[in-house]
């Protein structure tokens, strides 16, 4: 549950800062059309982040297509990482094979400079 609402807070955030913080509309207008998918590797949670020219939209689920994906193995793990805010912990994690990335890396990589620039 509480992984669920902290993407869904990011959404939130990520959906304020394509409004209101100029460096970050630009970042994002840069690219036509990406989706990023944030989920467990059991598919229960994620949520899908859309960014299309300086918009951003998103859907609950680990079920829709993407052009890249962050795969935490677990709500646990995924919402302690993230929640940390460290580079340090994600390396760790993807060391420990408990967070992977599936499709474009660039992307996923593309996705936490953004986020990046928000926080």
């Amino acid at each position: 549950m509480r992984f669920s609402a902290l993407l869904f807070i990011l959404y939130q955030i990520l959906k304020w800062a394509a409004k209101m913080k100029p460096a970050y509309r630009s970042y994002i207008g840069s690219i036509h059309q990406v989706k990023i998918m944030i989920k467990t590797a059991d598919g229960k949670r994620g949520r899908l982040f859309i960014f299309d020219r300086g918009t951003v939209s998103s859907k609950g689920g680990a079920g829709h297509p993407y052009d890249a994906a962050i795969v935490w193995s677990d709500a646990a793990t995924g919402f302690a990482v993230m929640v940390s805010k460290s580079d340090a912990e994600q390396f760790k994690a993807a060391a420990a094979g408990k967070m992977k990335l599936d499709g474009m890396a660039f992307f996923a990589q593309w996705f936490n400079d953004g986020v990046k620039l928000v926080m």
